[in-house]
């Protein structure tokens, strides 16, 4: 399978595997000490802002917090199972993926594609003036 992604950091995403809202804008700087702390004083007057979401007490058991980079956290988007948003491509060989993503009128649907688990996934072309990775993920 083919898939196509966006990013700056595409071997840190797919070490990751998985990804962030709001395309890790808006998260939390500080220690993971300094963010429990926060968390620990949430209320419903006070909600605790990450990733552009506020988080009330009863939000809180239903996200999943990591650490996006070194002293960096954000919330991660889950709601469609783990893994890295992408794009799957309707193709069965390197060459037509590449035709389909350099079609000018392509687009990555970014915020409402696919969610794949990447464990397996090796770049095998990329757009690094746009940062389009095609990926493929091993059987």
């Amino acid at each position: 399978m083919f898939i196509v992604r966006q990013s700056e950091h595409i071997q840190e995403d797919i070490k990751r595997n998985w990804s962030s809202w709001n395309y890790g804008q808006e998260g939390f700087e500080g220690t993971e000490d300094e963010l429990n702390g926060c968390l620990e004083n949430i209320t419903d007057e006070r909600p605790f802002w990450i990733s552009g979401f506020e988080i009330y007490p009863d939000d809180i058991k239903n996200s999943e917090i990591k650490e996006l980079y070194d002293g960096y956290w954000v919330l991660v988007d889950n709601t469609r199972g783990s893994g890295l948003s992408c794009n799957i491509l309707d193709s069965e060989t390197l060459e037509d993926s590449i035709s389909i993503v350099t079609d000018k009128d392509f687009r990555i649907d970014l915020g409402e594609g696919e969610t794949v688990d990447c464990s397996n996934a090796k770049v095998v072309w990329s757009d690094e003036e746009n940062f389009i990775h095609i990926l493929k993920i091993e059987d």
